[in-house]
C-alpha cells in the first residue's frame, strides 16, 4: 500500500531540513567572520581564513556565497574590506573556478544599486563584465553616480584597455599576457 504524505507534512519536513542547513552555514559564517583579516591588503591572509571560506562554501552547499557575505556586511558582522577579502578567496575555493560567484558580482556591477556590493565586486582581481565595451560603459556610468568608486573604475578601464592593446600587438609566441 502506498504511503501518502500530506502537503503540510512535506512543508514541515522541508522547513526543518532547510533550518538545519541554514544553521550549518550560519555557524560557518560566524566562524569566518571571527577570523582576523590583515589590515594590510598586500599581506597574505592566514591559512585559517582559507579554511573558513572553504567551510562556508561546504556548509552553504554552493560556490556562490556573495549574497550571504554581503548580508554579513549590512548587518555589521564584518567590514566591507573583510568581505571583499572573503569573496576574493572564495573565487578560488569553489568547484567552478569562481564562475557562479563572478556571475553574481557582474550582476551587482550591472545593477549598480548598492555601493557596498559595488565595492566588493569592483575590488576583485579580475575585470568585471565579460567584454571591455560593456565594462567601460558601465564603469563610466558608475563613476558619474558614485564618485567614491572613481579610482577603482578608472584603474579597471585603463588596465583592461592596456591589456587589449598589448594583446592586439603582442608577440605571437604565446608569451604575451593571458586573455
Amino acid at each position: 500500500m502506498p504511503v501518502v504524505i500530506g502537503l503540510r507534512s512535506l512543508c514541515v519536513v522541508g522547513r526543518h531540513e532547510g533550518g538545519a542547513a541554514m544553521q550549518a552555514w550560519e555557524a560557518a559564517l560566524k566562524q569566518l567572520c571571527a577570523v582576523n583579516v590583515p589590515e594590510d591588503e598586500s599581506a597574505r591572509p592566514p591559512d585559517e581564513l582559507f579554511d573558513a571560506v572553504d567551510d562556508l562554501i561546504d556548509a552553504y552547499g554552493a560556490d556562490d556565497i556573495a549574497e550571504i557575505v554581503a548580508k554579513a556586511v549590512t548587518t555589521g558582522r564584518v567590514s566591507v574590506r573583510e568581505a571583499t577579502t572573503f569573496l576574493g578567496i572564495a573565487q578560488w575555493s569553489g568547484t567552478d573556478n569562481g564562475a557562479s560567484l563572478r556571475h553574481t558580482l557582474d550582476d551587482w556591477v550591472r545593477r549598480a544599486d548598492d555601493t557596498v556590493r559595488l565595492h566588493m565586486a569592483l575590488h576583485q582581481e579580475f575585470w568585471p563584465l565579460p567584454t571591455a565595451v560593456e565594462m567601460n560603459a558601465k564603469l563610466t556610468e558608475i563613476i558619474a553616480r558614485y564618485p567614491e568608486h572613481q579610482a577603482i573604475c578608472t584603474h579597471k578601464i585603463a588596465t583592461r584597455q592596456l591589456h587589449e592593446e598589448t594583446r592586439a600587438c603582442g608577440p605571437s609566441d604565446g608569451s604575451g599576457p593571458e586573455p
